[in-house]
């Protein structure tokens, strides 16, 4: 299978966009910034090319930006993850670019191929099988860790993301609504081309999950079967082979769509956690797999906003 483009993109870093921390705090300071422009003595920058330098942080803050963002960002003190029908073009701007920037050479690890190869590995090699990150029923793997494993791997890529644009979160698809099409900022076809990926023929939603199987998905609490119910069509499986191309294999992060379809989940699984709490998996000191870039156990995904994040 070629490998697409966002696995090995090729470039250099504009250093006009790179924001160093200090810097970052006095540009924060400009309450209202006109024409989405911030200003300093030396700096005029477009908040979509907004960068820090990655060079001021070590690599564990990279992954761990909730120990750091809200030095910067004291209100609201949680990210907020959108509906993508709600953001905005800057916003679709900022999120496009940091996916982007994310594949370039350049950049520090992990790098958008580092998250890619993970997946792939976490279901292509007999290793990664054992993480529990998917079930894999002809290999007698079963999905343990489906939910925990991905809100990690979410978790994870985001805080890349915000070491590039400390403004970006990770947008959701709720396609149990918005299920005529595809997110339209995520389907031009020259991006879609620049990316290297492929997506299926002419997409329809109509045997998607509805919003009566939804609440009655949402109404069970056991944890085993709210996961396995999830992971399976007509919810996340489906999606998956309804949108086609990269969406169908092992490289599906390839596709900046997953992450939209991967926040949805997660979403799903907080506001059954809400409906249910204290309904936890069995498993809660597993370690998730593979290091460097998974660090956390089972407990420590348990609550969004111990990793910094809300969904809006």
């Amino acid at each position: 299978m070629a490998r697409p483009r966002l696995l090995a993109k090729r470039g250099k870093l504009v250093r006009d966009w790179t924001v160093k921390p200090a810097e970052l705090k006095a540009l924060l300071k400009v309450r209202k910034p006109r024409a989405e422009k911030i200003k300093t003595r030396a700096l005029r920058i477009e908040k979509a090319k907004l960068r820090v330098a990655p060079t001021q942080f070590v690599s564990r803050d990279l992954l761990l930006p909730e120990r750091w963002w809200p030095f910067y960002f004291c209100r609201p003190r949680y990210r907020v993850r959108k509906n993508q029908k709600n953001l905005s073009q800057i916003e679709w701007q900022r999120f496009i670019h940091a996916i982007e920037a994310l594949a370039e050479s350049a950049m520090p690890s992990p790098t958008y191929s580092a998250f890619v190869q993970i997946h792939m590995a976490a279901m292509d090699t007999p290793a990664g099988m054992t993480w529990g990150a998917h079930t894999m029923s002809a290999m007698g793997h079963n999905g343990r860790n489906f939910l925990a494993w991905h809100r990690e791997y979410l978790a994870k890529i985001e805080a890349r993301l915000i070491a590039i644009n400390p403004l970006v979160t990770i947008p959701y698809w709720d396609w149990v609504t918005d299920r005529s099409a595809i997110p339209p900022a995520l389907s031009d076809p020259g991006d879609l081309a620049d990316w290297g990926i492929t997506r299926g023929g002419a997409f329809n939603g109509n045997s998607l999950a509805t919003a009566a199987q939804l609440n009655a998905l949402l109404a069970g609490n056991a944890f085993d079967a709210f996961q396995s119910t999830l992971e399976a069509a007509p919810f996340h499986n489906r999606l998956h082979g309804l949108v086609g191309g990269t969406m169908m294999f092992s490289s599906s992060p390839a596709d900046p769509l997953f992450w939209l379809h991967h926040a949805f989940i997660d979403k799903v699984w907080a506001d059954w956690q809400a409906l249910h709490p204290g309904v936890s998996p069995s498993n809660p000191s597993e370690v998730f797999l593979p290091l460097p870039i998974m660090t956390r156990t089972v407990a420590q995904v348990l609550d969004t906003r111990a990793l910094g994040y809300v969904y809006g």
